[in-house]
């Protein structure tokens, strides 16, 4: 403990565990006064079950009561119980607005025959402590002391966050890690953060296990860079706590995780008086622009006089692209990459640090003014190497022979494709977009993956009232903001029979205000193998064919 926290503690120990750690600080006053009060509302005698042993047999005759308890906790928990009981806001998913939720956690608990004699963690708060040997952990008991004295030597005790620790560590000095749902308290950027450290941490193939609050880990997309494997239906009936749905097994890749720099380079920043110019010709171009029909002079005419402070303006507007390069996947030596309607290359700058892994980058757009920008930008900022691997294209994304079209920048080799194909804030401003997610998909590699980042509806079917007021707000700059997209994403042009699909839905404010967004990842199937390798979890049966048809 470091000596502010041993200053902090040491007048306070005895006062604060006179009681027993049991009922010390928030949640010890919860398991004394509001658990004891919410048993005598729902007409459970805890007490007379302790005296009959906590015998399967009572608990049986007196289950009507999980019904009961399920109902009360449903509108007590996430306000009331969650804040004592030291659960975050954010580690509280929507099963936890289910009655039927509780009534299952309820009743793998009280239901277990076993209970008196294994769940030590809720005789644990019942008895106040251990009283005895007989329902306690394994560390606790009397024959396993000596192994415990024998192996004190292979602990180490660290005061410090687990990315502070992992970066401390000798390269590849751990081959498994158990990390619980310390990430369920954590936002995504931080996530990422910590796995980058962790993979310098450990050995290609380490196994990985948590778990989590959530049946999925789909709210951080930076999940997408790892291949999961569900444990929950093999172990949720081994767990004693019963509020942890969720356990999850991985392994660590051999390629280097994607890592997001989210301070912008230099020639992306902008004075004030830009910034200000911008928003103004930003706000004001519904009542300035006209009448114009194609789509690419209409991009053209919004963002020719915004180019130059572009980024500057749109880097707290567009807050999901970070979190999009964050599942951009592990980056494997002659990676290819498709941003389309990339426009100023911003999404290059988020991985500048690893653009020399790439083979090949192609930033596609229909409007020449900000690819201009952009091109400008890159020469500025990157390495002339790293500046020569990429492509600036403009090209619509829904042009017939667009595969033929690319194909000279990925070596004339036609069937290549994409390792990842990105849509940033761009699907939602292309007119045919069913049409642009088709292409982006004819264009992916073998283990390729789409990611799209953009706006969403408040809710999920998009038809509040909130949803009307933003969908006319950003329908004025040709933005179209539906419940749909993520429909056709997810159902329809990519379906869960081939890939894994992932769905993150957050908001974030604008001006006091909160704005909603998405990322959306359908990637091809993998498996991590021994020492970090990965490969798709079934055969691509579409090369076996056009070797077939050849």
């Amino acid at each position: 403990m470091s000596s502010k926290g041993r200053e902090w503690w040491d007048p306070r120990l005895e006062k604060t565990f006179r009681k027993g750690f049991a009922h010390s600080g928030s949640s010890g006053f919860a398991a004394r006064f509001i658990v004891s009060l919410f048993m005598y509302v729902v007409g459970f005698d805890i007490k007379g079950w302790a005296e009959t042993g906590f015998s399967h047999e009572f608990i049986t005759k007196n289950s009507d009561m999980i019904k009961r308890a399920a109902w009360w906790i449903r509108r007590l928990f996430p306000s009331v119980i969650a804040p004592f009981a030291g659960v975050p806001a954010n580690q509280i998913g929507p099963e936890f607005y289910t009655t039927e939720f509780y009534e299952g956690i309820l009743r793998e608990i009280f239901l277990d025959p076993d209970f008196g004699s294994t769940n030590y963690f809720y005789r644990f708060y019942y008895d106040k402590g251990y009283k005895d040997q007989s329902c306690c952990p394994r560390t606790l008991k009397k024959e396993h002391f000596v192994a415990l004295k024998a192996n004190a030597g292979c602990f180490e005790w660290h005061h410090a966050t687990v990315q502070e620790t992992m970066e401390r560590v000798q390269p590849h000095s751990f081959t498994k890690l158990i990390l619980l749902d310390h990430m369920d308290w954590m936002p995504n950027s931080m996530v990422a953060d910590e796995w980058i450290a962790l993979q310098r941490a450990t050995v290609p193939g380490a196994k990985i296990l948590w778990r989590s609050a959530f049946t999925k880990m789909d709210d951080k997309p930076f999940f997408n860079n790892v291949d999961i494997e569900d444990m929950s239906p093999r172990w949720y009936s081994e767990d004693r706590v019963k509020m942890y749905p969720g356990t999850f097994l991985s392994y660590m890749p051999k390629d280097p995780l994607p890592w997001v720099d989210p301070v912008p380079s230099p020639c992306q920043r902008a004075s004030v008086v830009r910034k200000m110019s911008t928003t103004t010709k930003m706000i004001l171009h519904p009542l300035t622009a006209g009448k114009i029909n194609a789509h690419g002079d209409k991009m053209s005419k919004f963002y020719a006089k915004q180019a130059k402070g572009y980024d500057a303006v749109r880097e707290k507007m567009l807050i999901a692209r970070s979190d999009m390069m964050s599942g951009f996947g592990p980056i494997k030596k002659g990676h290819t990459w498709l941003d389309v309607g990339g426009g100023t290359g911003r999404n290059l700058h988020f991985l500048r640090a690893q653009l020399d892994l790439f083979e090949r980058i192609v930033v596609l757009d229909i409007c020449p003014e900000l690819l201009a920008i952009g091109e400008q930008n890159a020469k500025h900022t990157f390495t002339p190497s790293q500046f020569e691997r990429i492509c600036w294209v403009c090209l619509d994304i829904n042009s017939p022979n667009v595969r033929s079209l690319l194909a000279p920048h990925l070596r004339n080799d036609i069937k290549r494709g994409f390792d990842a194909v990105t849509f940033s804030y761009s699907l939602t401003m292309i007119p045919k977009w069913e049409e642009a997610l088709e292409s982006a998909k004819s264009l992916l590699s073998s283990e390729g993956r789409v990611i799209v980042a953009d706006f969403d509806c408040y809710t999920e079917k998009g038809n509040s009232i909130k949803d009307f007021i933003i969908r006319q707000w950003y329908k004025q700059d040709g933005v179209r903001i539906e419940a749909k997209t993520r429909e056709v994403i997810t159902k329809k042009v990519f379906t869960d029979q081939e890939y894994s699909i992932t769905v993150a839905r957050f908001q974030k404010k604008l001006v006091g205000v909160n704005i909603p967004h998405m990322v959306v990842c359908c990637r091809k199937p993998m498996t991590t193998c021994e020492k970090g390798f990965r490969k798709l979890s079934y055969p691509d049966l579409t090369q076996l064919e056009e070797k077939k048809g050849d």
